[in-house]
């Protein structure tokens, strides 16, 4: 009994698939240097970031094996499909090594913040994963910044379009109230419309900006 998962199920090498269907098919196995098949009931998970159709029609995947796998299909979206979920994995992240590496990380510069929000990650969480692990081990001063992200992400971005009356000199005679919403706005499309996230970078309570953002509109 139990259950066994196979973890990127798209790599296993072709003689590892037949052998693979094979027990699948017959519900047995047989130990090394033995010939003796022992009986086996498992449930059998499998996962995968590769794409088993395509690889079937290149003939990297069995066919038969593949349908045998499919009985219940679960599609988990890509880290770039939900992008809301960014921010709070960064901050999980940062807490998890800076306990592991014995660091003092008291947060992330908003500059940095952009870099990995505008990212496609290929790789999804596990690539989110290592990259905040990789920062908060060459981190100095206890903010994670540009400088230490990895070279994928280190050259400069083009900056984004600003809307009317976001830049520096444009705010000046404007009225506070309107310059706050733009801050406002602008931390929220940042933290993907997290509220938690959004309200711990601009140093306000959630209750605060939850009646700010009902203020304002937005």
């Amino acid at each position: 009994g139990g259950t066994l998962f196979l973890d990127e199920v798209g790599d296993m090498p072709m003689p590892t698939q037949i052998k693979l269907l094979r027990v699948l098919e017959n519900g047995e196995i047989t130990r090394v240097g033995s010939n003796d098949p022992i009986k086996v009931n498992v449930r059998v998970l499998s996962a995968t970031n590769r794409s088993l159709e395509e690889a079937i029609e290149t003939g990297a995947f069995r066919s038969d094996l593949y349908h045998r796998l499919k009985v219940v299909t679960l599609r988990l979206p890509t880290l770039r499909e939900r992008a809301e979920d960014i921010p709070v994995l960064i901050d999980h992240f940062i807490r998890e090594f800076s306990s592991r590496h014995d660091k003092r990380i008291r947060g992330m510069s908003l500059a940095a913040r952009r870099k990995l929000l505008a990212f496609d990650w290929p790789g999804n969480v596990r690539q989110l994963r290592n990259m905040i692990e990789s920062m908060v081990v060459v981190d100095y001063d206890g903010l994670l910044d540009v400088d230490d992200l990895p070279e994928e992400l280190a050259e400069p971005v083009e900056p984004e379009a600003e809307p009317s009356g976001t830049s520096l000199t444009r705010l000046v005679g404007k009225p506070l109230s309107e310059i706050e919403k733009l801050f406002l706005a602008e931390t929220l499309r940042l933290t993907g419309g997290n509220r938690e996230e959004a309200a711990r970078m601009l140093g306000i309570g959630e209750r605060t900006l939850y009646r700010k953002i009902k203020e304002y509109g937005l």
